[in-house]
């Protein structure tokens, strides 16, 4: 990019894998803004509107670059970046709870920050390069031959580690569930649609272009990994029943789905590889129009989002009643919703490997049912009879973008739903390309 050659130039590279996920990420970050607009107007001071709207295109431009460099360093940069905006549009909330919301987000995001520069510069030392094709080949020698056995392991687990604590993977989940609760709409759907799973397609290039399978199975990293996930689905969900915000409920439940996607990479496989990349973009779009929709059913209940005060808000906002039921099905799994072609292929993936074969099938089976102790009364509250608190609230004026949001979403929770064979053929091609 830019005619220059190295080191000045900036190596991307752009496979169906990638277009795909630039794809996905651009259409989710508009129809989350023209869904939360309302409340960026109603939560952020007019004062500091041109500031957030930069912001959030400062990351959008990011989370892209993200998604199509071949360099580890520009990655790493860009990492930084997306850590400066995700904090600038969770603190223009005004509010105590914004502000430690993301002086908690900003201490573990540097945290993570610092194990993957770290691991950069010592990768950098033992094999003398940045992009991510001659980063495998240095590896593979170093494998081979023997050499710096110890740093390579203590590189590969500083890499991972500091992107599963960016993507708020079980236990370095603490900072999540207070940003994205606490954010204007718009912020909320961004943060767990988009921000985390950038940080996921960043570790699935990692493991995949840079280390390649047999090194992590040789490091046992990808064991760790899904150890982790298996946690972070359990943990996710057992918080997520017991929360009685919606945005916390929701935030607890992107922390089982991001289990479930750091799990499918665990399995150190190609089936498993496309099966994170494929509930990646199920999460995304799921999760983003559960945030919007939780903003508009808080609309019509006075601006609260506890479940005694949205009791009855679908009967007030059918229209976002109907898009959150449809959002919270596809993350239990369903059938006929993308969720549960996600489940179904990453049990299937789980078969290969024996060591996962029994563990993988009773951790979605317990997920599942788990999400449904959440998400289905979680539904019935907002569909049931008003309660004495809202029942002489009107119902919500149509808005337009909120609406044309919700009509996105839910069309691509059924192209999701319906054409997830084409879809994880060609996240596969893509995946062999990178490889």
């Amino acid at each position: 990019m830019g005619h220059f050659s190295a080191p000045f130039g900036n190596e991307i590279r752009s496979g169906s894998l990638e277009a795909f996920m630039a794809l996905l990420f651009s259409s989710v970050t508009l129809l989350s803004i023209a869904g939360g607009l309302n409340d960026i107007y109603y939560d952020v001071p007019s004062e500091k509107l041109n500031f957030y709207f930069l912001m959030q295109n400062m990351l959008t431009s990011s989370i892209l670059a993200l998604v199509f460099t071949n360099d580890i360093f520009t990655a790493f940069v860009f990492v930084e970046i997306i850590t400066i905006g995700a904090c600038s549009i969770v603190s223009l909330k005004p509010g105590g709870r914004s502000l430690a919301a993301t002086m908690i987000y900003l201490i573990m995001s540097l945290m993570g920050s610092c194990l993957l520069f770290l691991s950069i510069a010592m990768i950098y030392g033992v094999t003398g390069h940045l992009l991510m094709p001659n980063l495998h080949q240095g590896i593979t020698v170093l494998v081979a031959t023997g050499e710096y056995t110890i740093p390579l392991f203590a590189l590969t687990a500083s890499m991972f580690a500091g992107l599963t604590i960016k993507s708020a993977l079980f236990p370095f989940h603490g900072w999540l569930p207070g940003a994205h609760s606490s954010a204007t709409t718009a912020a909320s759907a961004v943060l767990s649609g988009l921000i985390i799973k950038c940080y996921l397609v960043l570790l699935i290039k990692v493991a995949y272009r840079v280390f390649g399978t047999e090194t992590l199975e040789l490091l046992r990293i990808s064991h760790v990994l899904l150890a982790f996930g298996v946690a972070g689905i359990l943990y996710g969900s057992w918080k997520a029943i017991r929360q009685r915000d919606i945005k916390m409920m929701l935030s607890y439940s992107s922390i089982a789905q991001i289990g479930y996607i750091v799990a499918a990479i665990g399995l150190n496989t190609d089936a498993g590889m496309v099966v994170a990349c494929f509930h990646i973009a199920v999460h995304a779009i799921a999760k983003a129009m559960l945030f919007t929709t939780a903003g508009g059913l808080a609309g019509v209940s006075g601006h609260r989002k506890d479940f005694d005060s949205l009791r009855g808000a679908a009967r007030r906002d059918p229209f976002s009643g109907v898009a959150f039921g449809l959002g919270a099905l596809s993350m239990i799994g369903i059938p006929f919703f993308p969720g549960f072609a996600s489940k179904l292929y990453f049990t299937l993936a789980a078969l290969a490997p024996p060591s996962a074969a029994w563990v993988i099938p009773v951790v979605v089976v317990a997920g599942t049912l788990l999400g449904a102790m959440y998400y289905i009364p979680a539904i019935a509250c907002i569909f049931s009879k008003r309660g004495e608190k809202h029942k002489n609230s009107e119902p919500s004026p149509m808005n337009l973008s909120y609406r044309a949001a919700l009509v996105g979403f839910m069309a691509l929770t059924f192209f999701l739903g319906i054409f997830f064979q084409p879809v994880l053929r060609m996240l596969e091609q893509g995946l062999t390309v990178l490889g």
